[in-house]
């Protein structure tokens, strides 16, 4: 290559190089160009963001008052002392004693006066003059005698057999127990019933029962006499309550609930299947605590009554005929209500109405025939499949899961207008529950297995008898007295 050719080439290079630094100055005007609206765009989104985070921060603190209102109107559902609690002054406050128009009630007159005192008159108050006595009016009092114990003292007689040599020990029909020794000092039937009722039924902690009968009896009992003692009445009660068990499937209609417990360190459930005069309380711990082999195991695969429950699906794996509780689906349909959009709340009101409506044909007093009836049971029925089959909007999730449990459960929520006898709600089981939540306050569930199943089988058959006015105290000598585990004869007549 000449001279010339070569500084030609130079100049071609130098001529591309500076066309492509061209165009590099160009590509960076345009890049710093992009970069300024970059900023410009970042700037927009962080305020944009700012102002959603505002928003969502707001909706936060809503939400989180709104869950605080919600959960202390749960609360004071459950609190022992809110039907005595005001928020508000009320302008005009029921007055005390008996409504207007009601007869005065009256404690009926002793049939058996066992003493009999004066009470003279004295000098007046006013000037001190000597009182005349117009008429004599007689007034009862209704006390007890001073509570002395009474010791009795068992002369065992002890032997062996003349053929065989094995030993023999006498045993009075009175007695509860073959101790003797060390623990010969016994205490009786009556008091240990007494305080198993005090535990089991109506919630006093074992050691409040033991100070107060060293209060008023003068009897010094360790709280784990009667921990011990009750658990050999609960063995003794075995065939008892195994026979509440098939008098329970054998009634036409039955309420369930079930509400959480412990036992020692372990979660547990206790649950109640409740009828007229038949209650029968389980505890479960472990997986299935809460699942459907509970009211498989206590009803039965066979039991063909109607069952009473709320929402749990457990009660599913039974295929008998069941109505769900009204009152459930109304509380969470109001709980919704009052903090729903004005869309839902419209939409909630509606199946509200739908089932007051319901509930009030089986309540209304008013004359109606029989066809007039069935005209509205079909009414009610229409309108919950309108509102089941056509929201005409975009609805909340909550209000989406309420319907969808509506939709699953359809033929079990006016089950009671086709039963005569069948309430529309599940109250019963939670009326026969709330002294068990009340005992689980107070004495704090159960310590051990054995004290769950002791717990199950008393208050069974302490609820049981107190629905069917029988004799517990009866009952319970007969099962203290007894040797062996038997049937209480009560239940036993009354089964045949």
């Amino acid at each position: 290559m000449s001279k010339d050719e070569h500084i030609a080439a130079l100049q071609r290079a130098n001529e591309l190089l500076q066309r492509d630094n061209a165009q590099l100055q160009r590509d960076n005007a345009l890049l710093r160009r992009d970069k300024a609206q970059l900023q410009r765009d970042n700037e927009q989104l962080q305020q944009v963001n700012a102002q959603l985070q505002l928003k969502l921060d707001a909706s936060l603190a809503e939400n989180r008052r709104l869950r605080s209102l919600l959960e202390e109107s749960e609360r004071e559902k459950h609190r022992q002392v809110v039907r005595f609690a005001r928020r508000e002054r009320v302008k005009q406050p029921k007055k005390p004693g008996r409504p207007k128009g009601h007869a005065p009630s009256r404690r009926e007159l002793p049939t058996k006066v066992d003493r009999v005192v004066d009470a003279p008159l004295g000098s007046c108050p006013n000037c001190g003059g000597a009182g005349r006595s117009d008429k004599v009016l007689p007034q009862f009092q209704i006390d007890l005698p001073p509570v002395t114990p009474i010791v009795t003292q068992f002369n065992v007689h002890c032997g062996h057999c003349s053929c065989c040599g094995k030993y023999l020990q006498g045993r009075h029909p009175e007695q509860i127990s073959d101790a003797l020794g060390a623990a010969g000092v016994q205490i009786g039937p009556t008091l240990l019933t007494m305080a198993a009722e005090m535990k089991h039924r109506l919630g006093v902690t074992y050691r409040k029962i033991s100070d107060f009968f060293g209060n008023y009896l003068d009897i010094s009992i360790a709280p784990a006499t009667f921990c011990r003692a009750e658990q050999r009445l609960a063995k003794k009660a075995g065939p008892t309550y195994a026979l509440l068990l098939d008098a329970l499937r054998l009634c036409e209609i039955v309420h369930a609930d079930e509400t959480g417990w412990r036992v020692a360190m372990l979660n547990a459930w206790l649950w109640v299947f409740t009828s007229r005069d038949v209650t029968i309380y389980a505890i479960r711990t472990g997986k299935g605590a809460r699942g459907k082999q509970v009211p498989l195991e206590i009803l039965g695969p066979d039991f063909d009554g109607i069952l009473i429950v709320d929402g749990l699906a457990s009660y599913d794996a039974l295929e008998c005929q069941k109505g769900r509780c009204n009152g459930h689906i109304l509380r969470r349909a109001h709980r919704l209500e009052s903090a729903a959009a004005p869309n839902d709340a419209r939409y909630l009101r509606r199946l509200i109405d739908i089932f007051k409506d319901a509930r009030s044909l089986v309540q209304s007093t008013l004359p109606m025939t029989e066809t007039e009836y069935w005209d509205a049971v079909d009414a009610v029925h229409a309108r919950l499949d309108q509102w089941l089959a056509f929201f005409g909007y975009d609805p909340s999730e909550e209000l989406i899961k309420l319907a969808k449990h509506l939709r699953h459960y359809r033929d079990e929520w006016f089950r009671f207008l086709d039963e005569p006898e069948m309430p529309s709600t599940n109250d019963h089981a939670e009326r026969m529950l709330r002294p068990a939540v009340v005992t689980r306050r107070i004495g704090a569930c159960n310590r051990t297995l054995l004290g769950a199943l002791t717990h199950s089988v008393l208050t069974s058959i302490m609820v049981t008898w107190r629905q069917r006015g029988w004799d517990l105290m009866q009952t319970a000598l007969e099962l203290w007295r007894s040797p062996t585990p038997i049937v209480a004869p009560v239940l036993q007549q009354a089964m045949k």
